[in-house]
C-alpha cells in the first residue's frame, strides 16, 4: 500500500473544503435599475450631464429642422440615416478629406438610459472613423431603443456585423491637473435625437 503524501493530504483536505454545488439563479444579470417608463427622461438627462445636446422629436422632419438651425449645411455634412437626406460630401473618392467634415448623422441602435452610452456600428458608418473625424456629430436613436443598463444592451448588440462602438458624449480628455478639453480625440459636439416610437 502506498505511503500517503503530502500532495495527497492537500488535495483530500481541498475536495473535503469544497462547497456543495447550488443551483444556477433562474435569471443570470442584473436587475432592472429603473422602470421603463424612466429610460426615456432618464436618457435625455444623461446626455446633457455628458456634454451633449438632446433633443426629442417625432419626425426626421424635425431633426432637419433642428440641423438646419444649428448647423451650417453648406459645409461638408454626411448623413447616414435613411430618410435624412442632407449630404452633400461623398467620402470614398479620398479619404483624406474626411478632416474637412463639418457634422456627421448616424443612426444609434441602442441608447442606454443610465449613462446615455449609444451604440453605433459599422454598417452604419460605413467608415470607421466617420463618428471620431467629424468636427461635430449627430445620433439619431429611436425611442423604443432604449433599454436601462449595460446588461440590457448587450444582448441587443450584433457582434456579427464588425466594429461598433458605444459614444456618450463629445470627446473629452483632462489631465492630472484637471483642465478639460473638449473635442481632443473626437467630435467637439454630440447632439442626440430621440425618435419617438411611431405608435405614439
Amino acid at each position: 500500500m502506498a505511503e500517503s503524501t503530502t500532495r495527497d493530504t492537500i488535495l483530500a483536505a481541498i475536495r473535503r473544503g469544497k462547497p456543495d454545488v447550488q443551483p444556477l439563479p433562474a435569471t443570470i444579470g442584473f436587475a432592472p435599475n429603473m422602470a421603463s417608463d424612466q429610460f426615456a427622461d432618464t436618457f435625455l438627462t444623461m446626455v446633457k450631464n455628458n456634454g451633449g445636446q438632446a433633443i426629442r422629436v417625432t419626425s426626421l422632419d424635425e431633426v432637419n429642422a433642428f440641423l438646419g438651425n444649428e448647423y451650417d449645411l453648406t459645409l461638408p455634412v454626411l448623413s447616414r440615416v435613411s430618410g435624412l437626406d442632407i449630404s452633400n460630401f461623398t467620402p470614398a473618392e479620398d479619404l483624406r478629406l474626411l478632416d474637412d467634415l463639418h457634422l456627421v448623422v448616424l443612426e444609434g441602435k441602442v441608447g442606454v438610459a443610465e449613462n446615455a452610452a449609444i451604440w453605433v456600428d459599422e454598417p452604419v458608418m460605413g467608415i470607421r472613423a466617420l463618428p471620431f473625424i467629424t468636427l461635430n456629430l449627430a445620433l439619431v436613436v429611436s425611442e423604443k431603443n432604449i433599454v436601462g443598463n449595460m446588461h440590457q444592451a448587450y444582448p441587443r448588440i450584433d457582434t456579427s456585423v464588425g466594429f461598433g462602438a458605444f459614444i456618450a458624449g463629445p470627446s473629452k480628455t483632462a489631465d492630472i491637473e484637471q483642465s478639460l478639453v473638449i473635442g481632443a480625440h473626437g467630435s467637439k459636439t454630440l447632439t442626440v435625437f430621440l425618435l419617438a416610437d411611431a405608435g405614439h
